[in-house]
């Protein structure tokens, strides 16, 4: 058993519960995938909790799986929280320089930021992030890091991560009570990206798309700030819900003809009169079923989620615009042709998601299902021996004071 310090990230997603365990690298600091675990996800809707004890099962379940390969037990992990009660908006504060010579302090900077923080909530919702993207100082615009610059006004742009309190904390208490203690709360598509894309992709303008199970999650970047976040009710487990009735066969059946036989329409002839056998699936009866029959009813489901991801961009102006382009993460986009699909819709460059921060296990490592989880260690490894850049590199801002508040943020939720 490793006696070497580690980190846990635990992804409870709609369709399937993610854990990666990582241990740092004492010479170049970066994180060594050494153990994961996937189970199945049961009792999760949307990203909010429906059966407590099924979520608990499953935890645990994958937390075997992780101890198994990393050899460490799992106590403390860094927990996604996510679904369609998730919401972002912008705020702003401003404060007079305190110190006599205008030079900005750290005080300040904590200051401006948590003027920014104060807005009206309702009781039964809570803040998960305070996202610092930009300051101004005296009417000077785009300051990444005030800090010793000479002003006498001060003011922040934040974005702001806020949730439903009770579907938070049904969560937590979950893991909880799968004997793991929640170090951290991260707001899963933050994650993602940070377990996803690199400092150039952000710098340049990219847009990561998540495809989960339940929901698809949508983060953009531009020049190194966070620009928009998106969710979508609508994920890869729809697309199962589609083939069930379309075939009027079980969800069980319908899952595995999806990912033995699914695929979108590029990536198939449709000329050819190409048919899938079903027999050994459907056992009561001889079946074959044309390929493109097939592939017109996932078609469905994987434009729907482009066609969304496009509103949201034209909504911030953006469509065919951000260099790096598209980043796909998540289950979902195993399915043959989507990144084709993506390129087409998007006109943008499109690639697959792998972790450039980690090394270790490569099946980990190279797996878009992994994102969320790998970027949780991301998280973590900041928030237990770093200083906040790594955050704040993900988020877009400068990572200014936010490490003791996340402190305080994550006890709001314990039960």
């Amino acid at each position: 058993m490793t006696k070497q310090p580690t980190i846990t990230g635990i992804d409870v997603g709609n369709a399937n519960i993610k854990v990666v365990v990582a241990t740092i690298d004492p010479e170049t600091f970066r994180p060594v995938v050494i153990g994961a675990g996937l189970t199945p996800s049961h009792g999760m809707r949307k990203g909010m909790v429906t059966d407590m004890e099924e979520i608990i099962q499953s935890v645990r379940a994958a937390a075997q799986q992780a101890h198994a390969t990393a050899q460490t037990s799992i106590r403390r992990a860094f927990l996604s929280v996510s679904g369609m009660h998730m919401r972002t908006q912008v705020s702003r504060g401003v404060i007079a320089v305190s110190r006599a010579d205008n030079e900005i302090s750290q005080h300040d900077i904590d200051r401006v930021i948590q003027a920014a923080s104060v807005i009206s909530l309702p009781p039964n919702r809570e803040i998960v992030h305070v996202i610092p993207r930009t300051f101004i100082v005296d009417g000077t615009e785009h300051v990444k890091n005030p800090l010793g610059m000479k002003g006498v006004r001060l003011e922040a742009e934040v974005l702001i991560v806020e949730g439903m309190a009770p579907h938070i904390r049904n969560v937590v208490k979950c893991i909880n009570e799968a004997g793991i203690e929640v170090a951290g709360l991260v707001y899963a598509p933050l994650a993602a990206s940070l377990g996803a894309l690199d400092k150039n992709q952000k710098e340049y303008g990219v847009v990561h798309l998540d495809i989960g199970g339940g929901t698809s999650s949508l983060a953009v970047f531009e020049e190194s700030d966070l620009i928009h976040t998106a969710l979508f009710p609508v994920g890869s487990r729809h697309i199962t819900n589609d083939v069930a009735i379309a075939l009027r066969t079980s969800m069980d059946i319908a899952e595995r003809i999806k990912l033995e036989h699914g695929s979108t329409s590029d990536a198939i002839d449709l000329r050819k009169k190409d048919e899938i056998d079903l027999s050994e699936l459907i056992q009561d009866e001889p079946r074959m079923l044309p390929r493109k029959q097939l592939a017109r009813v996932i078609d469905a489901r994987a434009h729907e989620v482009l066609d969304m991801t496009a509103a949201e961009l034209k909504k911030i102006s953006r469509e065919g615009n951000l260099p790096a382009g598209v980043v796909l993460s998540g289950g979902g986009v195993h399915l043959p042709g989507f990144a084709a699909l993506a390129k087409e819709k998007l006109r943008l460059p499109v690639r697959i998601a792998r972790s450039p921060h980690v090394d270790g296990m490569p099946e980990v490592v190279a797996d878009p299902t992994f994102a969320v989880a790998i970027g949780l260690v991301m998280w973590g490894l900041d928030a237990e021996y770093g200083s906040g850049r790594t955050r704040s590199n993900a988020l877009g801002g400068d990572g200014t004071g936010l490490g003791s508040r996340a402190i305080r943020w994550i006890k709001n939720f314990l039960p």
